[in-house]
């Protein structure tokens, strides 16, 4: 993903130490942050049109693709979505968990949780998500207040999908999760995923250069994926 912000959307590389990929979006209002010393986290922090800061702290092991979403809707134009975040979810037969004052939705194996917090003298609240597997918490999110509603509600609909996400055997920590993750093994080697990307990148750069959405369609069958997750 950070070749693709890079190489497709024209953003800047900020780093200062090496032991993370930080990112600026050509206006520095957006940043993205792949930090190793926190073992791969993600870090998506923002600036809104009124000034105020928001951030989303992202477990190493969240799904790229749900991080992928994220940063698509954290560098679209401000908007208002209708109807509420959670309801992606509770659409897709998530199930409503009325205790505590929190709005609060569980998947159907109860192992994903996403809560908000109600508005505090008309602040917005912070979010939280956490996957849970066998007891171990297999990967977290957290939204701080004034997250956009758009940018949430984006990571919602992608926890409600449920086609599968390829990985690659090799390097991929399938153990466990693949029916809670909609992770699943695929075919594709390296050079299948590399060609990809690429293509996405290539696609990137014609609609940034012609200023439109009226480039032909790369392939895509998959955002990058597990090869790809750290490029």
């Amino acid at each position: 993903m950070t070749e693709l912000l890079l190489r497709g959307h024209g953003w800047h590389n900020v780093s200062t130490i090496d032991q993370h990929t930080a990112l600026a979006s050509p206006d520095r209002r957006l940043h993205v942050v792949h930090d190793r010393r926190a073992g791969w986290t993600w870090n998506l922090r923002a600036t809104g049109p009124d000034g105020r800061q928001w951030e989303a702290l992202l477990g190493a092991y969240l799904p790229v693709e749900y991080v992928s979403a994220l940063v698509d809707a954290m560098r679209q134009p401000p908007t208002t979505i209708s109807g509420w975040a959670l309801d992606p979810l509770l659409e897709a037969g998530w199930l409503a968990d009325g205790a505590g004052p929190a709005s609060t939705v569980v998947s159907a194996d109860g192992l994903v949780r996403v809560t908000g917090q109600p508005d505090h003298a008309g602040t917005p609240g912070p979010w939280n998500a956490q996957c849970t597997v066998n007891g171990f918490c297999w990967w977290t999110a957290a939204f701080s207040p004034h997250t956009p509603l758009a940018v949430v509600a984006a990571f919602t609909r992608s926890l409600a999908r449920d086609d599968p996400l390829p990985r690659m055997a090799i390097g991929t920590p399938l153990y466990g999760c693949g029916p809670y993750t909609r992770l699943a093994r695929t075919a594709h080697g390296w050079d299948d995923e590399q060609a990809l990307l690429e293509a996405r990148i290539a696609e990137a750069r014609t609609r940034r250069t012609t200023g439109s959405g009226s480039a032909a369609p790369a392939p895509k069958p998959a955002v990058p994926t597990a090869a790809t997750r750290n490029r």
